[in-house]
């Protein structure tokens, strides 16, 4: 009698974390997509002056726009929680605007002061993980200002 009990306690618990293991890896793909499509439908987030493609910066004295794209617009679309611009070379640039566009990305614009290469930093933090990531960091070390010529 004790062996029925004992096997049909074990075939119940096996039974149980099965539907358990199969559920929460259901609901972890759900939270994941929240568009429902898969990853490689997903926009990854992009900025125009990436610094591993080749940019241009302002002449001097003049003020460029610098836009964060890549977010899916609409009622169901990403957000952008919020975004900081960190100047490291304030004697080369100035930031003059940061325009938060919730549903469909940012403007930053950037005032060259004098020629040479300035290093800002921008982060951006959305509501959801675009490509596995909810906070995007452009470290970009040689913003040229004044090379147009």
């Amino acid at each position: 009698m004790k062996k029925k009990i004992l096997a049909t306690v074990m075939m119940f618990t096996l039974l149980l974390t099965t539907l358990l293991s199969v559920s929460v890896s259901n609901t972890d793909s759900v939270a994941k997509n929240h568009w429902g499509c898969s990853d490689t439908e997903d926009y990854p987030i992009s900025i125009s002056c990436d610094p591993s493609w080749p940019i241009i910066g302002p002449e001097v004295g003049e003020t460029r726009e610098e836009v964060v794209q890549g977010l899916r617009g609409g009622s169901e679309g990403n957000r952008i929680t919020s975004i900081k611009v960190k100047n490291y070379s304030p004697k080369i640039v100035k930031i003059k605007k940061v325009k938060k566009n919730k549903e469909y990305g940012a403007q930053i614009w950037i005032k060259g002061l004098k020629k040479g290469k300035a290093h800002i930093k921008i982060t951006v933090k959305l509501k959801y993980a675009q490509s596995g990531k909810k906070t995007y960091v452009w470290n970009i070390k040689k913003y040229p200002v004044g090379y147009n010529d």
